[in-house]
């Protein structure tokens, strides 16, 4: 087991978004995971217990981000992360943003909890690199990425042309959740921020401001 306070809690709905396993371990697997690590400029210390949203108690997102964030705190965690997928139109992205702040805010003040919502959905932060894209999924030939992607239509709302869809269509085969690891992983994310201005510009304004300051201090022991 880890010094508990070099552990991340992160919350989201699936592997792709949070990875597989619910043990503390490196952060390597899952989108999230990886971008957050990334963004907090890789500390080698950082480890990652990851929790499906699925479970947690509360009937609105709000609740839920609260109680994910006790779950957190009282897990002994250095800081908590919170992502879940808009799955709708920009409306629908601002309103679960609005949601997840307020869950953020309405426990624990002093501990530390970055918050976020991919909009469609997570495959969205996935296709802003080319070279990321093309080095990982080896296409055919060098393929032609969105210049917002987050103005895709959710998978939920069409079937065959959103972030999921344009990565297989890429691709030309199904895409795993080790290939979005490596897509995340090998991500320049200076090229993030620009096309994905409504989910993930804010969510690493928060992580920056809110988790990597924990890990450019010592840890103080358990």
């Amino acid at each position: 087991m880890p010094d508990v306070n070099t552990m991340v809690y992160v919350f989201g709905e699936g592997k792709t978004d949070i990875g597989g396993s619910d043990a503390p371990e490196l952060p390597t697997k899952g989108v999230v995971p990886i971008l957050v690590h990334a963004l907090c400029d890789k500390p080698r210390q950082m480890r990652v217990k990851r929790e499906s949203v699925a479970f947690l108690e509360g009937k609105g997102l709000w609740q839920k981000v609260r109680c994910a964030k006790r779950r957190a705190f009282y897990g002994k965690a250095r800081a908590a992360v919170f992502v879940v997928d808009s799955e709708g139109n920009a409306a629908l992205c601002k309103r679960k943003c609005d949601q997840v702040r307020k869950g953020r805010d309405a426990a624990l003040p002093d501990f530390a909890m970055a918050v976020g919502i991919a909009h469609p959905c997570i495959e969205a932060w996935l296709l802003t690199d080319v070279a990321a894209i093309t080095g990982c999924l080896n296409p055919a030939k060098t393929p032609a990425i969105p210049e917002k992607p987050e103005e895709l239509p959710a998978p939920c709302d069409d079937r065959k042309n959103n972030p999921k869809a344009m990565l297989r269509q890429i691709a030309g085969r199904a895409i795993s959740t080790n290939d979005k690891d490596r897509i995340a992983t090998a991500m320049d994310l200076s090229s993030l921020r620009q096309p994905c201005p409504l989910g993930f510009a804010p969510f690493a304004d928060e992580v920056e401001k809110r988790i990597r300051p924990l890990f450019q201090e010592p840890c103080s022991p358990a």
